[in-house]
């Protein structure tokens, strides 16, 4: 079972204190909305504090349907949410259009974190990124860092960031959800 595997995973890599308050890392996509349900399961029994948080790339001419989405979905798990928006075409001069909005998107996490004074901010990568990653580092001939996958845990300028879901298959996310 998903939690079952949820747990274990928070437990084997310290990725939850009773009492933290963690921002949650919310696209609109399976992965992150599992992981909204599942740390939302886990707040009264672990006295978490949540908070969602997304960020409107702008990429798709719908993308604010997304917005609206999240938005929606936290006012009926009465989840706060800080929702942005940012157009990142024109802030990507330099490298991939995803690239830019990935760390647009870290960006805006970690200002929220440290505005609100949060513990921790939850993203929803799972198992199969892991092989993702590993493998697209290895064909850019990255070396022995391509062997290296997503870190469950990492701090970064002074947040942690966790992944819970890193053990869990998209498959199991998608069932879960269904």
């Amino acid at each position: 079972m998903i939690t079952e595997k949820l747990n274990k995973t928070i437990r084997k890599y310290g990725l939850i204190n009773s009492g933290d308050f963690i921002i949650i890392g919310l696209s609109g996509g399976p992965d992150s909305v599992a992981l909204l349900y599942l740390l939302k399961s886990l707040s009264v029994s672990a006295g978490l504090k949540l908070h969602a948080a997304h960020l409107d790339h702008m990429l798709r001419k719908d993308s604010h349907k997304d917005a609206e989405f999240v938005k929606n979905l936290c006012i009926k798990l009465k989840i706060p949410v800080t929702i942005g928006k940012l157009d990142v075409k024109l802030f990507s001069p330099k490298g991939s259009v995803e690239q830019n909005a990935r760390n647009a998107r870290l960006n805006f996490l970690l200002g929220l974190a440290k505005k609100i004074n949060a513990d921790k901010i939850a993203l929803g990568h799972n198992l199969d990124d892991q092989a993702e990653t590993v493998l697209m580092r290895i064909l850019r001939g990255s070396g022995l860092y391509g062997l290296c996958a997503i870190a469950p845990k990492r701090e970064i300028r002074g947040a942690s960031v966790i992944r819970p879901l890193i053990d869990i298959s998209r498959r199991e996310i998608e069932t879960y959800l269904k």
